[in-house]
């Protein structure tokens, strides 16, 4: 999206600036806040377009994002620690790591989609 704003910056350049100064504070993670944010420039029923161009009810959409982003914090904040072993760290294989990337992907392209 950097690369169409500042592109764009004759037209677009205002909202690329607007937006990063009202919201460089926030995080966009979880399924909420991301819909916040795609409202800030379009009405599209964001997870309903996202679901139907994934194949997968709304709803388990939403589940998998916030199940990937609680993990994600839990490494970056907690240190991935499982508190009924102390001192030790949940498992993660290689094929856990490619899946989140792999549904990230598949969500962002289908962002992508929808807004256009």
């Amino acid at each position: 999206m950097d690369s169409v704003l500042s592109s764009n910056s004759g037209t677009c350049g205002w909202f690329e600036a607007d937006v990063r100064e009202r919201h460089s504070y926030l995080l966009f993670q979880q399924p909420d806040k991301i819909a916040e944010a795609i409202r800030l420039f379009s009405d599209v029923k964001l997870w309903q377009n996202v679901a139907l161009q994934l194949s997968i009810p709304e709803q388990d959409v939403k589940t998998r994002l916030k199940l990937i982003v609680d993990r994600r914090n839990k490494i970056a904040h907690e240190a991935d620690i499982d508190p009924s072993f102390p001192n030790m760290r949940w498992p993660i294989s290689r094929s856990d790591v490619n899946q989140s990337l792999t549904y990230i992907t598949q969500i962002c392209e289908s962002i992508y989609v929808a807004v256009q």
